[in-house]
C-alpha cells in the first residue's frame, strides 16, 4: 500500500482546479461538495478524502486516485498523492498544473473584468496572454 502525501497548494478556485487537471490530461475529473474517501490501488478507501478528485481509472492500472481537499480554514486546497503516483506526477508534472491553473485564473479575472482574449503564445519558453480592453 503506497501512502499519501498531503500538501497545502496555493490553488483557491475550483474550477480553474479542474480546468488545470484537464489542461493536463485528465479529462474525467469528479467534483463534490462534500469531501468523498480516495481509493488506493487496492480498491481499498483511504483515510484521505478530497472534493476535486481524479480516479485511479484515470491515472493507470497501478495508481491510487489523486485527490485535492479544501481546507476552509486557510481557504485553499490541500493535494492528496501517493507515493507510487508522485513518480509520474512529479515536480515537473505539478509545475505544469500549477502553469494551467494560473492561466485558467488569468483568463477568470480577465472575462470578469470585460476583457477579450486574444490569443496565446509562448516566448522565451513563457506562456503569454493577449487581452483587449472592451471595458468602454
Amino acid at each position: 500500500m503506497s501512502a499519501y502525501h498531503s500538501q497545502k497548494t496555493s490553488y483557491k478556485d475550483r474550477d480553474c482546479l479542474v480546468a488545470a487537471l484537464k489542461a493536463q490530461g485528465y479529462h474525467d475529473v469528479e467534483v463534490h461538495d462534500v469531501a468523498q474517501s480516495l481509493i488506493g490501488y487496492h480498491a481499498d478507501m483511504r483515510n484521505q478524502k478530497a472534493n476535486v478528485i481524479v480516479r485511479r481509472s484515470n491515472v493507470g492500472s497501478a495508481s491510487n486516485d489523486l485527490g485535492w481537499e479544501w481546507d476552509a480554514k486557510a481557504g485553499v486546497f490541500i493535494e492528496h498523492i501517493s507515493d507510487y503516483d508522485k513518480g509520474k506526477h512529479n515536480s515537473a508534472w505539478l509545475t505544469g498544473l500549477k502553469c494551467h491553473y494560473s492561466e485558467a485564473v488569468d483568463m477568470k479575472t480577465a472575462k470578469r473584468n470585460g476583457f477579450i482574449f486574444l490569443g496565446r503564445k509562448i516566448v522565451n519558453g513563457k506562456v503569454q496572454l493577449k487581452f483587449q480592453d472592451n471595458r468602454r
